[in-house]
């Protein structure tokens, strides 16, 4: 009967060991299994965003590079502004695009954001100072220019070599910015293109 009891208390006493260790092995695949679950849906989450990013990135610098190259166009023409009407046609278009590209920027806050998802090659920094440089060309341009429509017409043609250099440093300005800006809309490109595997 003693050996009855014990093989009674062996057996139950390896039930539970049993149990204990397939609720303790369950709560181990559980536990793994939900963080596998939540590194794919962090994964998921990054890979969407940083999508996002850099589609709007990508429309973002197409569209400020077709505005740069219209303004190139402009600005390369000024040997065919020497005349109060064209330079004020001139002064009438740079309004424009820098109202579309004021627009731009405001409703696509998102292009801001590039840097925490792609190594581009021009920081949030560098972009600023640029800005801050084509600003100060372009108002020494619009000052020329001004100087030009109140000038004699004795005092014209000096007004007009000045008028010449400070195009030709605003142009060589927004070349050097649209030489970068492909740049790096190339390089996100490429990169969403990899995220994605498409050849």
């Amino acid at each position: 009967m003693a050996d009855n009891t014990t093989l009674i208390e062996v057996s139950a006493f390896s039930g539970l060991a049993g149990a204990l260790l397939t609720q303790m092995m369950t709560g181990i695949f559980a536990y793994f299994n939900d963080k596998r679950k939540y590194n794919h849906e962090v994964k998921n989450l990054y890979r969407i965003k940083k999508t996002e990013i850099g589609e709007n990135f990508y429309y973002m610098t197409g569209e400020i590079m077709a505005v740069i190259k219209k303004n190139i166009g402009y600005w390369k023409n000024w040997n065919n502004s020497r005349s109060k009407g064209s330079l004020d046609f001139l002064n009438r278009e740079m309004i424009k695009l820098n109202a579309y590209m004021d627009k731009l920027k405001a409703e696509n806050w998102k292009f801001n954001l590039i840097n925490l998802y792609f190594n581009v090659s021009m920081s949030n920094s560098e972009v600023i100072e640029s800005n801050i440089r084509s600003q100060q060309l372009y108002l020494k341009v619009k000052d020329i220019m001004d100087k030009i429509r109140k000038a004699r017409d004795s005092d014209r043609d000096a007004l007009y070599q000045e008028y010449a250099l400070a195009v030709f440093d605003m142009c060589t300005q927004y070349e050097d910015l649209y030489i970068k800006m492909e740049h790096d809309a190339n390089m996100v490109k490429k990169e969403m293109l990899q995220d994605f595997s498409v050849k």
